[in-house]
This record gives structure tokens, sequence and C-alpha cells, in this order.
């Protein structure tokens, strides 16, 4: 499936916005998603306020070719801090003759 840019709860430009700063280690990790079909397009809470996720939702992205990504949302603080890149992944396909 497809969905379109137009159909999203809040600008690209308000999404980054919110998700910048010390609270959110990859921000650009969010705008990956839009224009996908895993983007919320719905307002939650009050009309025209966009979708945010709250603390303790549990957040699954799936697709039958990939299968699913299965997440509880915390604050950024509260987790344990990212330490694996995309030099990491990529190391580790090359290992396992992936790439």
């Amino acid at each position: 499936g497809a969905s379109s840019m137009a159909e999203i709860s809040r600008s690209p430009e308000e999404l980054v916005a919110a998700a910048m700063g010390p609270h959110h280690q990859y921000p650009d990790g969010l705008a990956l998603y839009l224009g996908t079909m895993f983007v919320p397009s719905k307002d939650r809470g009050e009309t025209g306020k966009g979708f945010t996720h709250k603390v303790g939702d549990i957040v699954t992205i799936s697709s039958e070719k990939f299968g699913a990504l299965v997440n509880r949302v915390r604050l950024s603080p509260d987790c344990p801090h990212w330490t694996y890149g995309a030099s990491h992944l990529m190391r580790d396909l090359a290992r396992a003759d992936l790439i």
C-alpha cells in the first residue's frame, strides 16, 4: 500500500521540531516513516494537534515481508543509550557475508 504526505497529522517541520533536543537521540528516525503506511494520520487528543505517542504505548510496525518491530514508548533519558549505529550494522552484515 501507500499513503499520502497530505494525510499526515503534522508537518515534517513540526515533527522534527518537537523531537529535537536531549530527549530524543535520533529525531531523523521519525522522519523516515513520513509518507509510508507506518505514519499515523489521525489526531490523538485535541483536534488539529496531530498524533503523539504517550509513555507506555506499545507501538508495532509490521509488514509481511519484514516482520514486526514492537516497542514500548519511554522517554529517551529513561532508555539505555543507543550505541549501535549504521556502521555497526554494516560491519555485522559484512561479517555474515550478507553484503
